[in-house]
């Protein structure tokens, strides 16, 4: 079995238990963690070896980044854009022997008409493009992360106050769907088709007391790994955490494979 995740951490070095605590009690052999802010010579590196994982880190002080952590071996890893087109520190690709992971973190973007809104779709169609030119639906192909957007009325609290906003934008949702028009599967929905379960909730005016949240955070397989998909869920308990290190605002997706399977 093969077992996935994907976590905004909002900070590595201050959630570093937190996450490493949770990746070894869920058995997860390879994790995209995103926002680690933090650069590549301050990543806790040694904490995770000591429990048995590598990070592969593409990152940057005090804004975005994102890393790879797993037990697995990888063939190859690509920091950012293969073009050498400037990221932001936003994607990492990491190739196994049996499939391959693309980790993102997609920008939040910014109202439209705006620099920051026109980035965030130029991010979402530029990574399809990527995965056109390096890869096939019929690979083993896992490309997750933090998307920023909210893909359908489902994933959303109360569509009709976010209807227009950052986040739930017409032409983000448009944006998301062409991508994966590469032939990509939402998986969690896979699974869980009409259940209302959301990824991040805002810290500042307290709403996951009131489950008043977004999913913007997806694990999407090619159809080979759809078919060897065994479950994928949220967990909502570290978005529980209370005491003097607060949580990270959104909770991880996890996913397990059964790479000797499939249909």
């Amino acid at each position: 079995m093969l077992r996935v995740a994907t976590w905004n951490v909002n900070s590595i070095r201050v959630r570093r238990d937190l996450v490493i605590n949770w990746i070894k009690s869920k058995g997860i052999n390879c994790a995209g963690f995103q926002e680690v802010k933090v650069e590549p010579s301050l990543y806790p590196f040694r904490s995770f070896k000591k429990v048995g994982y590598g990070c592969y880190v593409h990152s940057q002080k005090a804004y975005n980044g994102v890393a790879v952590c797993t037990d697995i071996e990888p063939k190859e890893v690509i920091k950012g854009w293969p073009d050498g087109e400037e990221d932001e520190k936003r994607i990492i690709t990491v190739k196994f022997p049996n499939f391959s992971l693309v980790n993102v973190y997609v920008p939040r973007g910014g109202v439209k008409g705006t620099e920051r809104h026109a980035y965030k779709i130029y991010f979402l169609t530029k990574l399809k493009l990527f995965l056109e030119e390096n890869f096939s639906p019929e690979d083993l192909l896992i490309v997750l992360g933090d998307f920023n957007v909210a893909l359908t009325e489902i994933d959303v609290y109360d569509p009709e106050i976010w209807r227009g906003r950052v986040g739930f934008m017409e032409d983000e949702r448009e944006a998301l769907k062409e991508l994966l028009s590469f032939g990509l599967y939402n998986l969690f929905r896979n699974f869980h088709p009409d259940e209302k379960k959301y990824t991040w909730w805002d810290i500042e005016t307290g709403t996951f007391s009131r489950n008043q949240g977004l999913r913007i955070d997806y694990i999407f397989v090619t159809k080979p790994l759809l078919e060897r998909a065994v479950e994928c869920d949220i967990d909502v308990e570290p978005r529980k955490r209370k005491g003097k290190i607060l949580p990270s605002d959104h909770a991880p997706v996890y996913a397990t494979f059964d790479l000797k399977g499939g249909r």
